[in-house]
């Protein structure tokens, strides 16, 4: 049977959240993801051993309800979610309702049915963010910065980057060893950008981050 868990599924602050859908034991299938909204979302969705990790950013506060469905077009158990974000607005947007949706091609996967999520322990506090990227981008330019997440504990680094009309297009997280990761991103038009970076479902020190493009 395929659940879904994370603080992503309740509500949460403008900008990245998270969720688990838990496919394990459950077999190949297509995975849909779809989130209603006062905003567009920009939506990834990654593997991860209970099933897939799904990331969302809501860019506006307000009610969002998340349909997930797997194998068909039966609703997961608890699906919909109604998930109530807080928080500023993050870009224009308006009042209009929106649909962003993913879809997956599944693999059979064999796992735990314990959150990989809740052993980890973290504390997001203690990332340390630098470089002229947080800050400043040049159109067309590898923009970069690191995130030193080595005193933080064991999670997942999450990084958005959102202009004044759309998620920017490419953003590449290496990882350099001993949780010292390098991040580099393209911008392709000038204005006002939100950055937002997270260790785990919490934003780190200054997140998120207002980067100008002149």
């Amino acid at each position: 049977m395929v659940s879904a868990f994370g603080a992503g599924l309740e509500g949460g602050t403008t900008g990245m959240t998270l969720f688990i859908v838990n496919t394990s034991n459950a077999g190949s299938g297509a995975l849909s993801v779809s989130i209603d909204g006062p905003s567009k979302v920009k939506l990834d969705c990654c593997e991860c051993p209970e099933g897939y990790l799904v990331t969302y950013t809501p860019m506006a506060p307000g009610n969002y309800l998340i349909s997930i469905k797997y194998g068909g077009p039966q609703h997961i158990v608890g699906s919909p979610f109604k998930a109530k974000v807080t928080g500023v607005r993050l870009s224009g947007g308006h009042s209009l309702h929106e649909t962003s949706s993913v879809h997956v091609e599944t693999v059979t996967k064999m796992g735990s049915a314990y959150s990989t999520l809740s052993k980890f322990s973290s504390d997001a506090s203690k990332v340390v963010c630098r470089g002229a990227g947080l800050s400043k981008a040049f159109v067309g330019q590898k923009n970069t910065f690191t995130v030193d997440c080595s005193r933080a504990g064991t999670n997942m680094l999450m990084v958005g980057v959102h202009g004044p009309k759309a998620p920017c297009e490419e953003v590449y997280v290496r990882h350099m060893g001993n949780k010292l990761y390098n991040v580099t991103y393209t911008v392709r038009e000038k204005g006002d950008y939100i950055l937002i970076v997270k260790w785990g479902d919490e934003n780190v020190q200054e997140s998120p981050f207002q980067v100008t493009v002149p």
